[in-house]
């Protein structure tokens, strides 16, 4: 073979592109991995590994979102589980009665869109969750929701593919596309020229500026999410925490009929300027506790600000005593990204053959399997497992990036 050539170039390597990766050689293609830093280097080593169903609206999203969580047990079975998978369900506490019923309401919709969720009171609530604490007036539990440690996960694809013989480059950035005629034929990077029949970009919240170089708009807004993390601590509990302060960012609570406004604050938030806080909390297997996640819209800025941890450290020292004395290890931001419809781009682009995108998971811990299994589908000519038609790559042309929105 051609050093120079493959048969598909995959730009990325976040859980996308390294899914994509995983499932091409599968698959049978020779593939060339090209990631800018190193693997697991953007959102996908900066998250707190919620494979998360519970807020996910039904339609497309829920269906997707299950899609892809369900690979991770034939995943494990064919590279192992050194990225802490478990499905050990997920709760959403609150600690007010009128959020109680908010939640109540949730759990039943939730049903009726065939999601498992059932709402329990605070005393089953401890039961199943020990750190929380009296306060917890009830809570949510979604037995279908999953966590992974991202990094770990996306280090685990890429041992397994360089096995299998796919080449990685780390540290090569890629400034744009070789072209013939309407035809991508490969990438230019820092480290030379590369072909390939087949170009996948998988570049998550960068993916618009590689697009604009042949006049694609892929209005993908990176949105910040900072994050702080103990030092190691023993077993606190082992489900997905989500938190009261997070739910007034979802179109699918704000619909409720007992939802008002001014539901789901704290006094803590009531001077913050830039943040507001998606409250969540994961424990790892070493006994860190992840803590976060303040959210903003900074462009490019992956710094941590002392807005953004002090809200974290204050809500949570407020709410979880058990954590006030718990040693800061260390704090960080990653870039999420976020689309129109939260939904990503995926499948090739009318007019550029032998380009796939794959950019823009909101939800790429649980999308990011399923997705390389489509592109993989796709570049393979085989009828692709799920419906694409809501993920067209072109379907936001003139669209805003900057437009807010809610989820």
């Amino acid at each position: 073979m051609n050093q120079s050539h493959s048969d598909v170039i995959v730009i990325g390597g976040g859980v996308v592109g390294t899914s994509c990766a995983y499932y091409l050689r599968k698959a049978g293609h020779s593939v060339r991995l090209i990631e800018r830093e190193h693997l697991a280097w953007g959102a996908s080593g900066r998250n707190a590994g919620f494979i998360w169903l519970s807020l996910r609206p039904a339609g497309v999203q829920l269906d997707f979102a299950r899609a892809g969580g369900n690979l991770y047990p034939e995943i494990i079975a064919d590279i192992g589980n050194e990225f802490e998978y478990r499905r050990n369900g997920g709760m959403i506490y609150c600690f007010a009665e009128d959020e109680l019923q908010v939640l109540r309401e949730l759990a039943g919709r939730r049903r009726a869109d065939g999601l498992a969720m059932e709402v329990v009171d605070g005393k089953t609530a401890r039961e199943l969750c020990p750190i929380l604490p009296d306060s917890v007036t009830g809570a949510t539990f979604c037995p279908e929701d999953a966590q992974i440690y991202t990094p770990k996960f996306v280090q685990a694809l890429g041992r397994a593919v360089r096995g299998a013989g796919v080449d990685i480059l780390e540290g090569t950035g890629v400034s744009g596309f070789i072209t013939a005629g309407e035809r991508i034929t490969g990438v230019e990077t820092t480290a030379g020229r590369f072909t390939a029949d087949t170009t996948v970009l998988a570049t998550g919240s960068w993916g618009p500026m590689l697009a604009e170089t042949i006049g694609l708009n892929l209005p993908i807004r990176p949105m910040r999410l900072q994050a702080v993390a103990t030092k190691p601590l023993p077993p606190l509990f082992d489900r997905l925490l989500y938190g009261p302060l997070a739910l007034k960012q979802y179109t699918i609570i704000r619909e409720l009929p007992s939802y008002r406004e001014g539901m789901f604050r704290s006094l803590s938030e009531e001077g913050l300027r830039h943040v507001d806080l998606l409250e969540c909390m994961v424990q790892r297997h070493d006994g860190t506790v992840m803590l976060g996640l303040p959210m903003d819209y900074p462009g490019y800025d992956q710094t941590a600000t002392l807005e953004g941890v002090g809200i974290t450290a204050k809500v949570f020292a407020e709410h979880f005593p058990q954590l006030t004395r718990a040693e800061v290890a260390t704090s960080w931001a990653g870039l999420l990204p976020s689309t129109p419809d939260s939904l990503p781009y995926i499948g090739p682009l009318p007019g550029h053959e032998g380009l796939i995108v794959a950019a823009g998971h909101v939800f790429g811990n649980a999308a990011g399997p399923i997705t390389g299994k489509l592109v993989a589908e796709l570049v393979s000519g085989v009828a692709p497992s799920f419906d694409m038609a809501p993920f067209k790559v072109d379907r936001h042309q003139d669209y805003a990036p900057e437009t807010e929105r809610l989820w």
